[in-house]
This record gives C-alpha cells, sequence and structure tokens, in this order.
C-alpha cells in the first residue's frame, strides 16, 4: 500500500508544474463541492421537514386570524384560507362540540375528537380554567394503523407530530388551543409528507449533474488560471533559450501587476544584466591580458633574432639584448604572478590569517622598503595616532607596497613621498601622498580597472602591468575597507586606505 502511494506521490512530483497546479485546483473544489452534496444529501430530510414546518404554520396562524376576526366558522370558511393545496386543516369547536374540515369527507383516523372529559358545558367559563393540551394518544393512534414517530413542542406553542401508518405514508400534524372571543377552539393542521426516497434520489440525480459539471468547469478553469499565473515563467524559459554567450541582450518585460512573478521577472533579468556585465569584462581582461603578453613576448623574439643574426659575433649586442630579455621576462613573470593572484580571487581561493596588528610597524616597514631603493625621492612619515586593525600581514604590505611603488614612479626625480598614519572614533587610516603627473578626475573610477592605465602614462619610462590596484581593490575590500583617492592632474595623488579600528571582544 505504501508502495503504491509513493508512486502515486512520485508521479505527481514529475507532472509539470501547470498540471499539478490544475489538478490541484480541480481536487481541491472536487472534493469541496463533493463534501457540500454529501451535507446537503444528509440533511435534506431535515431541509423537507423545516419546509413543511412553515407552510403548517403559515396555515396554522391564517386559522387563528380567522377566528379572532370573529367569522363564522365553517367548512367553506377553512377551505378558503388553504394557500397550500397539499395542508389540510381541522378545527374543533369545544362550545359546538363540532369539527370542521377545510376538505370534505373523512378526515384522516389521526384526527381524533376530544373525549368526554375534555368535552365542556356551552355554558362553561372558559377564563376560569385552561384546557389541557392536545396530545395524541398513541393506544389510540395504532388502532387505526398509525404510530408516532415524532413528538415535541416547537417554538410556537404547537405540539408537533410525525406520524407513519403501515402503508409506510408519512404526516406532519401541528395541533394547539385557540382561545377567541367566540369559545375556545382545538386546531390541527397537517399534510402528508413527500416520499422521502423519491426525493432523496431526485435530488441526488440532480445534484450529481450539477457536481459533474462543475467539475469539469473547475478542470478548465484550472488549467486556464495556470496557464494564466505560469505565463512569466514561460517568458523566462523563451528567453533562456535564446540566450547564449554571444548574444546576452535578450530581456523579458516587467509590464503587470506587482506579484511575485513580476520580482522574478526582474530578478531574472538583473542576474542576465550581471551575467552580461562579467562577459564583456571577461573579454575585456582576456584582450588585455593578450595584448599585455604580446608586447613582451615581441621584444624577446625580437632580441633572440637579433641575438642569432650579430649577436654571436658582436658583444654589445649580445649583453644588450640578454638584458632586454631578462628585463622582458621580469615584466611577464610580474604579470603572471599578478594574474594568478587575481584569478584565486575571484575564484576566493585565498585564505586570509587576519591577526591583530599595528598599522604603523607595517607602514613604517613600507618607509624602510623605499628609502633601502635609493631612488631620488625624498621620502616622509608622519605617526598621528598608534592605530592597530585586524588584518592579514602579507596582504595589507602587499597592499601599501603597491601604492608606495606607484608613489615613486609617478613621482619625478627631487619629488617627495608623504606616508601618514591616523584614526578617528571607529576607522584607521594610512595615506601614501606623490607630487607627479595626477589623475583626471573622470579617469578616478576607472585607475581599479585591470589592465587600465591613463593614457599619459603610458610610456616606456614608466613600466607596470595594470593590475596592481585591481589587487590593492581586492586586498582592501577583503578587509572591509575602503580605498579613497584624491587627484588633481599635475599636483599629484593622495591614496588613503581605510580600515576598522581593532575591538575586543566583550
Amino acid at each position: 500500500m505504501s508502495k503504491k502511494k509513493n508512486k502515486l506521490f512520485s508521479g505527481f512530483h514529475h507532472l509539470a508544474i501547470a498540471k499539478r497546479i490544475t489538478l490541484l485546483y480541480g481536487g481541491i473544489f472536487t472534493l469541496s463541492l463533493l463534501f457540500l452534496s454529501g451535507f446537503m444529501i444528509l440533511n435534506i430530510s431535515s431541509m423537507q421537514q423545516s419546509t413543511m414546518r412553515r407552510e403548517l404554520i403559515g396555515s396554522m396562524e391564517l386559522v387563528q386570524q380567522y377566528l379572532d376576526d370573529g367569522k363564522m366558522l365553517s367548512n367553506e370558511g377553512l377551505s378558503g384560507l388553504q394557500k397550500d393545496s397539499y395542508v389540510e386543516i381541522s378545527v374543533f369547536s369545544y362550545r359546538e362540540n363540532k369539527m370542521y374540515n377545510s376538505v370534505p369527507g373523512n378526515t384522516p383516523p389521526f384526527i381524533l375528537h376530544p373525549h368526554a372529559g375534555e368535552q365542556r358545558d356551552p355554558d362553561w367559563d372558559w377564563n376560569k380554567e385552561e384546557p389541557d393540551l392536545p396530545y395524541l394518544r398513541e393506544k389510540e393512534l395504532k388502532n387505526t394503523g398509525f404510530e408516532i414517530n415524532v413528538q415535541r413542542e416547537n417554538k410556537s406553542g404547537n405540539l408537533e407530530y410525525i406520524l407513519e401508518n403501515e402503508a409506510d405514508q408519512q404526516f406532519m400534524l401541528l395541533s394547539t388551543h385557540h382561545r377567541a372571543e367566540s369559545g375556545m377552539y382545538r386546531i390541527q393542521v397537517f399534510r402528508m409528507m413527500a416520499d422521502g426516497g423519491y426525493m432523496i434520489w431526485n435530488f441526488m440525480s440532480k445534484m450529481l449533474i450539477a457536481d459533474i459539471i462543475g467539475i469539469f468547469c473547475a478542470f478548465l478553469i484550472g488549467q486556464y488560471i495556470s496557464r494564466r499565473m505560469l505565463k512569466p515563467v514561460e517568458a523566462i524559459r523563451e528567453a533562456a533559450e535564446r540566450i547564449s554567450i554571444e548574444d546576452l541582450s535578450q530581456r523579458i518585460s516587467t509590464d503587470g501587476p506587482d506579484d511575485e512573478m513580476k520580482e522574478l521577472t526582474v530578478t531574472f533579468n538583473s542576474m542576465i544584466d550581471r551575467l552580461d556585465t562579467s562577459f564583456q569584462k571577461q573579454n575585456q581582461f582576456i584582450s588585455d591580458a593578450s595584448h599585455e603578453l604580446r608586447t613582451p613576448i615581441s621584444v624577446i623574439q625580437g632580441y633572440a633574432n637579433l641575438i642569432n643574426r650579430w649577436g654571436k659575433s658582436d658583444p654589445d649586442i649580445l649583453q644588450e639584448s640578454i638584458d632586454s630579455i631578462l628585463t622582458e621576462t621580469e615584466h611577464m613573470s610580474t604579470m603572471i604572478r599578478q594574474l594568478l593572484f587575481l584569478a584565486k580571487s575571484d575564484q576566493s581561493k585565498l585564505s586570509l590569517q587576519k591577526t591583530k596588528m599595528s598599522l604603523n610597524e607595517v607602514a613604517e616597514e613600507l618607509v624602510r622598503d623605499m628609502e633601502v631603493l635609493e631612488v631620488n625621492r625624498k621620502i616622509t612619515y608622519t605617526e598621528e595616532d598608534a592605530v592597530e586593525i585586524l588584518a592579514d600581514y602579507d596582504l595589507l604590505k602587499q597592499l601599501l607596497w603597491i601604492h608606495g611603488e606607484n608613489a615613486l614612479k609617478y613621482s619625478a626625480d627631487g619629488g617627495e613621498v608623504e606616508v601618514k598614519v591616523w584614526k578617528d572614533k571607529k576607522f584607521g587610516y594610512v595615506s601614501i601622498r606623490d607630487n607627479g603627473i595626477g589623475i583626471a578626475e573622470e579617469d578616478i573610477p576607472k585607475i581599479f580597472d585591470r589592465f587600465y592605465r591613463v593614457d599619459k602614462s603610458r610610456n616606456k619610462e614608466i613600466s607596470g602591468t595594470g593590475l596592481g590596484l585591481a589587487i590593492a581593490k581586492w586586498i582592501v575590500e577583503s578587509h572591509d575597507g575602503e580605498i579613497i583617492v584624491e587627484s588633481k592632474p599635475g599636483e599629484g595623488t593622495v591614496f588613503i586606505d581605510r580600515f576598522r579600528l581593532y575591538k575586543k571582544a566583550t
């Protein structure tokens, strides 16, 4: 049994979403409809009795009003009160000791005359004593072939009976006493109840037809709703089929209501935007890397040909070629190391070993390293505050060296490079300033792109790969920091690295 259930659920889960929505919608509607139909069928007998009870009470109220109006009681008068042809009326007058009926002929045997003890002298003081309620006597009814199925006093103060004879015919009877100026009366209204089995079967037949039509419409509506709901998903699927690496321009329309499907569409378009940007950067990166590597390779190849032709016999040409080849080889080696570093950072394969350290000590070490190079630059160091941060020592040193090396490159002979450390309430700062050529304002957002170099700096005198600042940006961001750049053409540039201060865990 459990295996069959598992197969059933497995088959359902493997259906298309549109079919699953249709089945769920149609199934829930079908169950609700069947439950409602079953409830109505189970309560049809109660509904039938309730309808009959209202008819009988209405007829009884008409008779009471007739007697209160002082009209002469007669069979014809009662017949005229019959609004429902199935309801019969019987009234016994205690003063006249006479029975009046709305239908001529014999009355049913359960319409009994009051016993002699219940009958009163015409001069009886009716205000003195209230007669007993007009109960039917079960023994007398059995002698006439009837038995009482239900006996109760309803909300209107009437005695209510459901009687059944030997032929399985059922009757509903209401009986009460009513006092009018003309005397005391016993009023009985009754009607035959419809064949319950036939009525239920007739009702079930009609209900079955209505259920079949309703279930069919439910599945049609479910199919329509599922298609409407999944239309944006279908649009996403079609767009995804059209999208390729060569064409990322496809987008899905976001027209329509602000619902979950629109959010999905916006998210999908945003993802394609990011992919498009990423692929463009990747293509640009590959193009720039190819261009940057092509130059040193061409230089090495040119000097190798030069050695092959004349360098064997000319020591000067041989030495010049060897020096140039070594320089270009070192340049390529540096570029490849930086490319590998960025590739690992993109794949999150670089692990950071963050520890508490002094930003002042790393800055002082940078200054010492720059002074060892013996370049014709003045290097100054200012320490306003002692700054402690949480960082990876090797990466932090590499970051400051990138800024320091750039400052030395772009400062003219006799220029000054300033290194400064300070802090505020939340952050620690280290800045490296040069008095070089500066950077135009429109170029500042681009200097952290890989292989980007300001056109004015692209000359043989200033070496570089165009990857240093891209690496610096990654290092700072991996430490939840920020690089601030301030520069004016011809006045120099200052790079400010900002880090959160170290705080002891509480």
